[in-house]
């Protein structure tokens, strides 16, 4: 029988050996507790419109996030693991984007979000991802002002904001001369807060100028008295702030008025789609671009035309696809930088380091802690001869030009 001193030294060192195995197992489990990151994965998320009035914009969309995901993966991916990106479709409803969000962060459990498209789709989101679950959002394709002033945890963008576009397009317009301006857009709220940025634009040229806002239906299909009624006001201009759909039957119904104002739209509607639907009536349109034309000849846009090529087969280049191929750029490009291991936080700090990084196709972006939005310039394009083609080097919002 050991002596008691002796017994109790073996029990002490007993449970002290307990204690070292369970926080072992504890320690391997904080090592694991990052979801959607195993030491072969990277599992990432994003909802996308594949149905409905906006899947023109959401078919290449997808495909060039996944054309920059799937190239890098064939180029051993980053860090020893590889890209998984699951993508649910929202319909561009923010009720299904909330169970998307849901079901990615919960049974898929992703990484991270990354360029997920609609703005007020995304939005019904943040207090559930956000604040709740903490998980980053990246680069959506949309947003607004509030999202970004002040700079909200966990949620990064790229893409220069509705309002910077309106306020560019009535600058534009104000320059080219026109006087008499109709804004045209879809009768929801955001579209309506988005539409009232353009008088401050065009009057910082002509303070004289006339801005008239003309709400529409969102989803409207008859744009027959809708084309009447402005062929009647006779306007010098339209801001067409419509998806591709309604741009493509407005046009047409002014043609059959044989009204023929300057037409001017935001950057959603500069694709090839919109070309092919319009046909030669479009020509002359303008409007102000996230990225450079697909079709130049720079090593950023030929690697983004390779990949389209080869894991997008049934795409061709074009100005959608080429803006999430950047945007995903972006992205991996701050998974790439990451000092250790990969963690949320650890993610949120690479994008906060990220100073004027160019990825050749859309405008540098810079971003810090105060600043999460990292891009605000837009290009602007014409369609000559059915090519959209650039008109002059990126213009900022706020700037003269």
């Amino acid at each position: 029988m050991k002596p008691l001193k002796s017994k109790r030294r073996s029990i002490i060192l007993g449970v002290v050996a307990a204690c070292g195995v369970l926080m072992a197992g504890v320690g391997g489990a904080f090592a694991q507790q990052t979801p959607g990151i195993t030491d072969k994965e990277i599992r990432l998320g994003a909802w996308v419109p594949l149905t409905g009035p906006v899947a023109p914009y959401g078919i290449p969309q997808r495909a060039g996030m996944e054309a920059y995901l799937n190239m890098v993966n064939d180029q051993g991916g980053i860090k020893g693991r590889k890209f998984n990106l699951i993508v649910e479709d929202n319909a561009f409803n923010p009720q299904r984007t909330v169970a998307a969000a849901r079901k990615l962060i919960n049974r898929d459990e992703v990484f991270a979000l990354m360029v997920p498209n609609g703005s007020a789709q995304s939005a019904a989101t943040f207090e559930y991802v956000l604040s709740e679950q903490k998980v980053p959002l990246i680069n959506a394709y949309g947003g607004g002002i509030e999202w970004y002033t002040p700079p909200r945890e966990n949620l990064y963008g790229a893409y220069p904001l509705p309002e910077a576009q309106t306020k560019i397009l009535g600058r534009w317009a104000a320059k080219d001369g026109h006087k008499n301006v109709v804004v045209v857009y879809g009768a929801l709220a955001s579209f309506e807060a988005f539409a009232s940025h353009v008088a401050p634009g065009a009057r910082s040229v002509r303070p004289d100028t006339n801005i008239t806002l003309y709400p529409v239906k969102f989803g409207s299909t008859d744009y027959s008295p809708i084309a009447l009624d402005l062929a009647n006001k006779k306007p010098d201009a339209l801001i067409l702030l419509l998806v591709e759909q309604e741009v493509v039957s407005m046009v047409k119904e002014l043609r059959q008025q044989n009204f023929r104002p300057q037409l001017y739209s935001w950057a959603p509607n500069v694709s090839n789609s919109l070309v092919n639907l319009a046909g030669p009536g479009m020509e002359g349109f303008k409007a102000v671009s996230y990225v450079v034309p697909p079709t130049i000849d720079t090593p950023a846009v030929r690697e983004y035309r390779d990949a389209i090529a080869k894991y997008a087969p049934n795409e061709k280049p074009d100005y959608v696809s080429l803006t999430s191929f950047a945007l995903t750029k972006i992205f991996v490009e701050a998974m790439r930088r990451i000092d250790g291991p990969i963690t949320r936080q650890a993610l949120t700090k690479s994008m906060d380091s990220l100073r004027n990084y160019d990825t050749g196709i859309l405008p540098p972006v810079t971003y810090s802690p105060e600043r999460h939005l990292g891009n605000s310039s837009l290009h602007r394009v014409q369609l000559v001869n059915g090519r959209w083609t650039a008109i002059s080097a990126p213009v900022d919002p706020d700037k003269d030009w």
